[in-house]
């Protein structure tokens, strides 16, 4: 996967101050200083998933956050690395981008992004194969946004990278990102556990008994 290092340069300053607040300053400037080499060695290795594609940007959210933990010599734990991934989720920068987004005003805003995607990977599935296989269900939920992946390239890269074990810390991030759009994630299954898709019901959190 081409590099893109301006989710590292984001990214790398949020994860130090998480670390050096949770753990020690010591092992956050080891984790961003060896995490940066190695979150380049992760996108080299990563499968392409090509330009433009709406999804990429996932993939280097997970890679960086892969890439500091490897940095740290795994020295932090996958459900602790979870919470510096939330710690970085509710900075201020962060918690401003997502809040420009409210899913009480917006309920299809999720639904029409993964539409967005489907068209795009039904144009370039020939050249990028290993990709996001989204889904849907018309008939399932009439509130919110509904959806679901049967293939997830995030996954199976981290499967391959012996990384799986943080990859439940990755799936948390997403109550996380919706509950800063002012909704709230419905979710029974993930990939990740072994379950065969990843489910997405997204409501907006002041709506009283979703259907």
């Amino acid at each position: 996967m081409k590099q893109n290092m301006t989710y590292w340069v984001l990214f790398a300053p949020m994860i130090r101050r998480s670390i050096s607040r949770r753990f020690s300053e010591e092992l956050a400037q080891k984790g961003v200083r060896e995490g940066k080499r190695e979150y380049r060695e992760l996108c080299a290795r990563a499968d392409e998933l090509g330009p433009g594609n709406p999804m990429a940007m996932n993939a280097y959210f997970a890679y960086v956050f892969a890439g500091a933990w490897l940095g740290t010599g795994r020295a932090i734990s996958p459900e602790e690395m979870g919470k510096v991934m939330t710690d970085v989720l509710n900075s201020p920068l962060l918690r401003f981008v997502f809040g420009l987004t409210n899913l009480n005003r917006k309920p299809k805003k999720w639904y029409n992004d993964m539409k967005k995607y489907e068209a795009w990977f039904h144009k370039h599935r020939r050249e990028y194969p290993v990709n996001w296989n989204v889904r849907f269900d018309e008939n399932k939920h009439e509130t919110g946004s509904y959806y679901y992946f049967t293939r997830c390239p995030i996954c199976e890269f981290c499967a391959r990278e012996g990384l799986s074990e943080l990859m439940p810390a990755l799936c948390a991030t997403d109550e996380v990102m919706f509950k800063l759009q002012h909704g709230v994630l419905h979710r029974s299954h993930t990939i990740a556990q072994g379950d065969g898709v990843c489910d997405y019901w997204i409501v907006g959190d002041q709506v009283q008994n979703p259907k």
